[in-house]
């Protein structure tokens, strides 16, 4: 449920000219590939991933496509909103859906996050969209014939 603020960006400006998304959620954690790593979700909707990932070449980080396709996160978040109007959007994140003993749960407090990681997963998402922050590498758009109308 929710999604308001998501759907009230939407309604403020032209989904076509909106270049990019990404929606940064639940990277406290390791991904199940380790430190240096998180997934992208709706990896394959748009070559956006391939981008990221090329602009880290030379670094130990890797973004990988969404090892949990059955939670359906790509229409999860707020970054589904924007997908359904065309723009390539999606959600980082590490968590580990299958085993991430703190999510939803009062136990999750600042103590059980890796902030050394975070920092890390965080310098890797600004180092990768310098191409797209700059104007000189643009996302592919989401086909929306192919989502979820939900």
């Amino acid at each position: 449920m929710g999604g308001f603020g998501a759907t009230y960006f939407s309604k403020k400006f032209d989904p076509t000219q909106v270049v990019a998304m990404f929606n940064i959620e639940m990277i406290g954690t390791e991904s199940k590939w380790g430190k240096n790593s998180a997934f992208i979700t709706g990896y394959e909707k748009t070559n956006m991933g391939e981008l990221l990932q090329k602009n880290l070449s030379g670094t130990d980080f890797t973004f990988y496509p969404d090892p949990y396709p059955a939670q359906q996160l790509f229409y999860r978040s707020d970054n589904a909103t924007l997908a359904r109007l065309g723009v390539p959007a999606h959600t980082i994140s590490t968590s580990k859906m299958d085993n991430e003993p703190n999510y939803h749960k009062a136990s999750d407090e600042v103590s059980t996050l890796d902030l050394k990681n975070m920092n890390e997963i965080i310098k890797a998402i600004a180092l990768s969209s310098r191409g797209i922050v700059a104007g000189r590498e643009t996302p592919a758009r989401v086909d929306t014939s192919t989502l979820n109308k939900k």
